[in-house]
């Protein structure tokens, strides 16, 4: 069996050492940092981490040395297309049905927990990101994409026969956890593309993901209105499949033996997974992000239920971070000196909670937001290795999203092009402040930990957005509530309606009942008028407030930016992972000392060595 061009791993005859491996550029990564005292006491703790360590140096590569046609090869295209079919899935399986979920809700409802079918899929994604990140880290990506892959048809299935809403609420928490892998791609196809074309290799893959985005509420009312809601999960379904048969057959990154060579089990790398922070964050956030999601809408903040998940769940998240930080393991969860790395690290989370907070005030007026942040991947990713400067790049969106959200709030219903313009140009930059910071987190971060690395920056941007939403969403209901009692009164007591009838108005208003205001005794058209431009009056003046709750935000990823690090030397031709054909036996590297050397080859290997 001939093998796929693959980047030459290493059949050397002569063994190297760790030192050797360490001093040569192309080997090693480009961001090995002195180890401190916590780690070294936790290298002499676990000898297998040193080894990981090494096993991931030699898979690295340089792109000059893959022959020409690897990235050009049937496998390595292959595997990038499914990696947009699966991102495009994982999002049309959530965006177009939450889109239009009251029109679901209608046919198979009614029911109270219609709210919770948003809220399971974010949280089960939120948690399938952290899982996937670490344990790919150390099982391999492979089993992972297509486990997910199998759960995404189950769900779909599922959900596509749903008799009721309890059911189709279940089959999204499946469809969530698999979401959580699927939504890593960024993390699965990164790491097969040098680093100096990740972000271009990005922009192909992203680009589909537009009809999920922008335009998930056209897609779901055009299928409510002349097919069935149920076609959402139909095509969901058929993307997904073609996805999981591409990566059945052609995704074979890195294997279990080749991450940690033959001399360790699957059953002892078991041994070494930090259950204990597993179980604390997966417990933590399930708690916490309920409680948040709950908290104001159904449910008061006040109310024992929100209250009961929200300080438990944040109680048990500061443990985990504690419990990562104080308590030494052989392979953490989380490698808390990560953190250490201020001015790249912690910036670049930073940035990226301020710019999943702003796209978050946008999409609550704007659902089409979507439109923007696909122009800002599809129009800046190409350009970020040419222009270069990073850091200047991420300062001058941030200004620039910052500015237009603040454009935004002097807005009112008689500026509805402004409004749209404003709102696109405010999401441009989005594509990099928020999608864009999965891809540079890749740039800093050792080979072995780039799952964790990514699992932590969408871990704390999905958490604090889940903050920052039920913030924005509190302001809004707050300020529409006192603009409204502010603006509609005078105005239709002007147009006629009579002072008695206020009370009714207000129980209609609050009612959402376009019968009820009109069955208000007094109401004629020109009073219908008159409310109806008060209360686009008052919604505006509290949307204002949502923008100026974004504005101050988003100057936090101004100063981030201003203090974060050159990403500039990251540009290299480095590449942490390659793919391998079916069934070919990959080389295995094993620790012999303080030297590797090539155990096994495959057949046209080992003939290639006996002809040189």
């Amino acid at each position: 069996m001939s093998a796929i061009p693959t980047m030459k791993t290493s059949l050397e005859p002569a063994s190297r050492s760790q030192k050797d491996i360490e001093s040569c550029p192309e080997q090693s990564s480009s961001h090995d940092e002195h180890p401190s005292i916590e780690d070294e006491k936790r290298v002499k703790f676990d000898k297998g981490r040193e080894d990981d360590h090494m096993y991931s140096q030699i898979l690295a590569q340089q792109a000059a040395e893959a022959p020409k046609e690897y990235f050009f090869s049937f496998h390595y295209i292959l595997t990038m297309v499914s990696m947009s079919l699966v991102v495009v899935s994982t999002y049309f399986g959530f965006a177009v049905p939450a889109s239009v979920v009251t029109f679901i809700n209608t046919d198979i409802g009614p029911s109270d927990n219609a709210s919770l079918f948003a809220i399971v899929w974010t949280m089960c994604c939120s948690i399938g990101i952290m899982l996937t990140g670490r344990l790919s880290d150390k099982f391999g990506r492979r089993y992972f994409v297509l486990t997910a892959g199998g759960a995404s048809i189950v769900g779909g299935i599922v959900a596509a026969t749903a008799r009721n809403m309890n059911v189709l609420i279940g089959a999204n928490t499946i469809i969530g956890l698999a979401g959580g892998v699927y939504s890593s791609l960024t993390l699965f196809s990164g790491e097969l593309i040098p680093h100096k074309y990740k972000f271009v290799g990005m922009t192909f893959v992203l680009v589909p993901v537009v009809c999920c985005t922008g335009l998930a509420a056209y897609v779901g009312r055009a299928l409510v209105e002349t097919r069935n809601w149920r076609w959402i999960y139909y095509i969901y379904l058929i993307i997904t499949g073609v996805a999981f048969l591409i990566q059945l057959f052609v995704y074979h990154p890195a294997n279990f033996q080749q991450l940690h060579g033959a001399r360790r089990t699957r059953m002892q790398e078991l041994r070494r997974v930090d259950f204990g922070g597993i179980v604390l964050i997966v417990v933590g956030l399930t708690l916490f992000l309920l409680g948040v999601s709950w908290g104001g809408n159904p449910r008061p903040w006040t109310s024992g239920l929100v209250l009961g998940l929200l300080i438990p769940g944040g109680v048990i998240v500061v443990a985990f971070l504690f419990y990562e930080a104080y308590c030494p393991s052989p392979n953490p969860f989380v490698e808390m000196r990560l953190f250490k790395n201020v001015r790249g690290f912690v910036c670049l989370n930073i940035i990226s909670m301020a710019g999943g907070a702003l796209y978050l005030s946008l999409q609550l007026i704007w659902p089409q937001l979507g439109w923007g942040v696909w122009a800002g991947i599809v129009l800046v990713f190409p350009f970020i290795n040419v222009i270069k400067h990073i850091r200047r790049q991420l300062l001058v969106l941030a200004i620039m999203a910052v500015a237009f959200m603040a454009a935004l709030a002097t807005v009112d219903r008689h500026d509805k092009s402004k409004a749209i313009a404003f709102a696109f140009l405010a999401g441009f930059p989005l594509g990099l402040l928020d999608s864009g910071l999965t891809v540079i987190v890749q740039l800093d971060v050792d080979d072995m930990d780039l799952g964790m690395a990514y699992a932590i920056l969408s871990a704390v941007r999905t958490v604090s957005g889940a903050i920052f939403q039920a913030v924005f969403i509190a302001v809004l209901t707050s300020k529409s509530k006192s603009e409204i009692a502010a603006r509609v009164p005078a105005a239709v007591l002007q147009a006629g309606l009579p002072q008695s009838s206020l009370p009714q108005l207000f129980q209609a208003i609050q009612a959402q009942s376009p019968t009820a205001v009109a069955a208000v005794p007094g109401m004629t058209t020109a009073i219908s008028t008159a409310l109806t431009e008060s209360m686009s009056d008052a919604y505006a003046k509290a949307f204002s407030f949502v923008y100026y709750s974004g504005v101050a935000v988003g100057g936090t990823a101004i100063i981030a930016s201003l203090f974060l690090k050159d990403y500039d030397q990251f540009l290299t031709s480095h590449t942490p992972r390659q793919i391998y054909k079916r069934n070919e036996q990959a080389k295995t590297l094993q620790v012999n000392g303080d030297s590797l050397h090539v155990e096994s080859a495959s057949k046209d290997d080992i003939g290639n060595e006996k002809r040189e």
